[in-house]
């Protein structure tokens, strides 16, 4: 492959960008490649590039519940392409539903969080003693959460959830380090009904402009430690 990396970014609902992972990629001369599962929603496209092609892959959140009986049989192709990607070595960050399909991979599950542990908005992701990332802040939305198998190494845990773990080269993380305003705004207008009334868009997006500059420093770290820790690859 060169000297230039390259990465496939996985996307599901083709309206919401890969946020700022994607833009720091691109920024750093990474040659980026998206595969968009949802162009059309009754057809998903399953049909994943090569692996071998890519020298990490990162997978993003989607509206769709991983256990929905409708959403399985794609639900359960890309769970297949991770696995594949394991048994290549081929590194793989999972953010979100990626994180959670990840966790299905392993052996694990996802489920509805229990009522009140559900997440939305600027929050700490709890202790990363031994991490070059901060606890927080960290935007995160989503009303599942995930069930590791036994021997995963979970590096960060709140009181709502599981929020990131790694299992060899593979990563997977509960929040999302990629959101800022932009991408926030494209969720906002894809699934405007999964806005608890607890909050409002306008609460959202304040925090999000107000703390954007932290939040780009700590997903450049993120982006840092898991080309350069995990995949051995830095970008």
């Amino acid at each position: 492959m060169g000297d230039q990396r390259s990465v496939l970014l996985i996307s599901h609902e083709p309206e919401a960008s890969p946020g700022m992972i994607g833009a720091m990629l691109r920024e750093r001369g990474v040659d980026v490649r998206t595969h968009v599962v949802l162009t059309d929603p009754a057809n998903p496209s399953i049909g994943f590039p090569d692996p071998t092609q890519f020298d990490a892959v990162i997978a993003f959140g989607s509206f769709s519940n991983a256990y929905a009986e409708h959403s399985r049989p794609w639900v359960a192709a890309e769970i297949d392409y991770i696995t594949r990607l394991m048994e290549l070595s081929i590194p793989y960050l999972g953010v979100c539903f990626g994180g959670q399909l990840l966790s299905e991979a392993l052996g694990g599950s996802v489920e509805r969080a229990p009522e009140g542990r559900d997440e939305i908005g600027v929050v700490s992701i709890g202790d990363v003693s031994g991490m070059p990332i901060p606890s927080g802040p960290w935007f995160t939305w989503h009303e599942d959460r995930i069930l590791l198998p036994d021997g995963v190494e979970v590096l960060a845990r709140n009181d709502n959830a599981v929020q990131l773990f790694r299992q060899g080269n593979a990563v997977g993380t509960q929040f999302h380090p990629e959101a800022d305003v932009e991408l926030v705004s494209q969720w906002l207008r894809i699934g405007p009904d999964h806005v608890p009334e607890r909050t409002s868009a306008a609460e959202l997006l304040g925090d999000l402009t107000d703390q954007a500059e932290v939040l780009r420093r700590n997903c450049e770290q993120l982006v840092d430690w898991f080309f350069t820790d995990v995949a051995g690859a830095p970008v």
